[in-house]
């Protein structure tokens, strides 16, 4: 009989197999076993001592750190399976279940109990939208993007909600490239949502930071490994070099990556490369690349694209204005 069957019994199973095993054992050549056994037996008491008093995250630690020094038995991982599923940390017990000894009939059972979890999360949007932010706040980041997931493909009318959440998900996993294109498919189908607005504009001020904060991390482990001005001086001046030739590299990148978007056809790509350079303080390699683009395509045809695609609204002005001072600059010639 599963364990899954009857999760209350789950202790008392536990403990009368592991019990039975102890009393089965030789006495030479077991008592090693013997010892594991005991010790196994007081885990799950231990465990369950946890979870009376609600504290399912410890009694699921204590069994994690038992199976990361021993093979667990297939009653552990399944008494760890089903505290992993009471506290709805399904991308969790999905990943237990691969560690099970072969058990097909066994392992078929915790699937279906994670995909009936999972269904019943998602019954509705709003059930699921809940379930996802508390998931967040609680850094269950797998779960959370599990969940959207089936959620985004089950209610198409709530796409842009679900592909925000998502991009917060990954954002505080700090995988910031994947939350900026999460973002970036809630902004196409809503370009006025001021969440993935926020958070777009938030990881490109991150993203543009890294390298400045790479060479000032460079230079405080240099202070701190020497007293030596004379290498003090030697880093400052190096990392003054290193920012100088890096920043007009970055910069040649991607103007070439918004040229060769529009080259090939894909505006949303171009527009997001030509909102990057939005960020910087000098406009001048912008308009340089808009007097280019505007030797290949027509200034209507150019205009329309980023009417199209520009996907953060606040700054479609800025870029219209610069396209056709650009255009005017151009017809005067």
């Amino acid at each position: 009989m599963s364990l899954l069957k009857n999760p209350r019994s789950t202790i008392f199973w536990t403990l009368l197999l592991v019990s039975f095993q102890a009393a089965t054992l030789a006495s030479d050549a077991a008592s090693n076993s013997v010892d594991s056994t005991q010790a196994a037996i007081a885990l799950v008491l231990e465990a369950e001592t946890l979870k009376q008093q609600n504290r399912q995250r410890e009694a699921i630690e204590l069994l994690e750190n038992y199976r990361s020094q021993r093979p667990a038995s297939s009653e552990l991982l399944e008494l760890e399976f089903g505290l992993l599923m009471e506290a709805n940390r399904y991308s969790e017990a999905r990943n237990l279940i691969d560690q099970l000894p072969q058990n097909p009939s066994l392992q078929r059972s915790m699937e279906e109990r994670v995909e009936q979890g999972l269904d019943r999360v998602t019954r509705n949007d709003k059930l699921a939208t809940i379930f996802v932010q508390k998931r967040i706040e609680v850094k269950d980041f797998e779960t959370a993007i599990e969940v959207i997931d089936r959620a985004a493909e089950r209610y198409p009318s709530r796409q842009g909600d679900f592909f925000t959440l998502k991009g917060e998900a990954l954002y505080k996993r700090n995988d910031l490239e994947s939350a900026e294109i999460e973002f970036m498919r809630a902004l196409q189908i809503d370009p006025l949502n001021e969440v993935a607005k926020s958070y777009v504009r938030e990881i490109r001020t991150t993203l543009e930071a890294q390298t400045s904060t790479a060479l000032a991390e460079w230079i405080r482990i240099a202070k701190d490994k020497t007293g030596d001005f004379a290498v003090t001086f030697l880093a400052l001046f190096t990392a003054f070099l290193m920012n100088s030739l890096l920043s007009p590299l970055s910069m040649r990148f991607r103007l070439w990556r918004a040229r060769s978007a529009f080259d090939a056809g894909n505006y949303d790509d171009f527009a997001d490369a030509i909102e990057r350079l939005l960020d910087q303080e000098d406009f001048r390699p912008l308009r340089q690349n808009l007097r280019i683009l505007l030797g290949k395509r027509s200034y209507d045809d150019i205009k329309a694209i980023f009417e199209h695609h520009v996907m953060t609204q606040d700054r479609l002005p800025t870029l219209l204005r610069i396209l056709q001072r650009e255009h005017e600059r151009l017809a005067e010639l």
